[in-house]
């Protein structure tokens, strides 16, 4: 009797103490080129469509949209089922690049997150989930898929892009198959006139800027186009005004890193090719949304590949065919990717979503507060399928709603693809 008085009195006390709220952590790595859409959908995970806090690696506040490559942002997920009452759900993204984000998975590589969404500090921590332009079997850090799953999320379409020089490429239009696999395999650079037909244009010669072997685009290039051996890796140097092997003449982040030498994000090739100079006679491989920015908002340097381009309705010079304005700025109408949906334009590659696919692989992940329930749900909302009704953070939703707003979408839903391949670079079937 006197136990059961005792513990009636404890139940009231406890029943006062209010219950305090939890902290759970998601931290994101992998692919650049797709980090666009992943942002997005996170955005939308949060209780009311948009985190309490956000931050970059810079201190912006809020994230450039699309941009950032380190970032953090925090608030409630209960709608969503990820967190409950008032537990604080905070996101941390560090897109380092496809291959880095499946050894990092899988091996339990320390990775530097922004530490909160109110301050740009950045901390040591293992990843949740990491995000791949191309399947691992076809990298240098496979999964071990007995534990870890890779799961098809979009489609990622790749370009090449010239530089800002203002003469020599600029005359680039076409770049085909075998001029691709030539200037790879020829010490990465050949003369301007492989490209334009001019003889005259025989001393000039174009360089063409590689990723690491960090990068997914990297990967897919070089499947694309059948190339084999090592590649030569070029800098340019703002400064002296040249392409040099020195990875002490780089501007920025780049190689020589974990994964050899090579410039070790899109962002960073981009910078590359927007040096203006006369002696910077480069193309390079980039996704849509790092090409998009290297003049202005309208892809005006990309090249046609193989006489293609991966959006029907607009040119380099982006006068759409059948009106005026440039693609992101005048043009009111979604992207035309039917020509890679019906298999004319072959240059992409399935994005992956790679993460711990058993409970008891989940238990030797290091750093992480979440529950495999949890994660479970997280990979079910970002996977979650666009039927009509609005799905607040799918990358599927996500593509769809940027479909429709300017600069329009940079990847494909794979369920507007009409053709597959199951290797990449392989062959295109209906």
């Amino acid at each position: 009797m006197k136990n059961t008085c005792l513990l009636a009195a404890l139940g009231a006390v406890l029943s006062t103490v209010p219950v305090m709220a939890a902290n759970y952590d998601l931290y994101i790595t992998g692919s650049t080129a797709f980090r666009p859409q992943v942002q997005s959908a996170c955005y939308k995970m949060f209780d009311g469509g948009a985190p309490t806090s956000q931050i970059d690696s810079t201190g912006a506040n809020p994230i450039p949209a699309n941009d950032a490559n380190a970032w953090s942002m925090s608030g409630t997920a209960a709608n969503l089922g990820i967190t409950s009452g008032s537990d604080t759900l905070t996101i941390h993204a560090f897109f380092t690049g496809s291959v880095q984000g499946l050894h990092a998975i899988e091996n339990n590589d320390l990775l530097g997150f922004v530490g909160s969404a109110t301050s740009s500090t950045i901390v040591s921590n293992y990843a949740t989930i990491a995000f791949s332009d191309v399947y691992s079997k076809y990298t240098i850090a496979p999964l071990n898929l007995a534990n870890f799953k890779e799961d098809d999320v979009a489609v990622q379409p790749f370009v090449f892009v010239k530089s800002k020089a203002p003469s020599g490429v600029a005359s680039i239009q076409n770049v085909s198959f075998q001029q691709i696999i030539t200037i790879m395999q020829n010490s990465g650079q050949a003369p301007l006139s492989f490209f334009t037909g001019n003889y005259n244009d025989y001393s000039t010669n174009v360089t063409i800027l590689h990723r690491n072997l960090d990068s997914g685009t990297r990967v897919a290039s070089v499947l694309e186009d059948k190339v084999t051996g090592s590649l030569k890796v070029w800098y340019y140097d703002s400064v002296g005004k040249q392409f040099t092997n020195s990875t002490a003449a780089g501007n920025g982040d780049l190689g020589p890193v974990l994964y050899g030498p090579g410039y070790t994000s899109g962002g960073n090739v981009r910078k590359a090719l927007q040096y203006a100079d006369a002696q910077n006679q480069s193309i390079a491989y980039l996704s849509l949304a790092d090409a998009q920015t290297i003049t202005t908002t309208n892809w005006s340097n990309i090249l046609r590949y193989n006489g293609n381009l991966p959006v029907a309705n607009w040119t380099p010079t982006n006068t759409p065919s059948g009106g005026t304005g440039q693609v992101g700025t005048g043009l009111a109408t979604t992207n035309d990717f039917s020509l890679v949906c019906n298999g004319q334009y072959t240059f992409w590659a399935t994005e992956e979503l790679a993460y711990p696919g058993t409970s008891t692989q989940w238990g030797k992940q290091s750093g992480q507060n979440l529950s495999y329930t949890q994660l479970g749900t997280i990979i079910g909302v970002l996977e979650g399928v666009y039927t009509g009704t609005a799905l607040p953070g799918s990358l599927d939703y996500e593509i769809v709603l940027s479909q429709s707003t300017a600069p329009y979408a940079t990847a494909i839903r794979l369920g507007d693809m009409n053709v597959g391949r199951t290797a990449v670079g392989g062959i295109i079937t209906p």
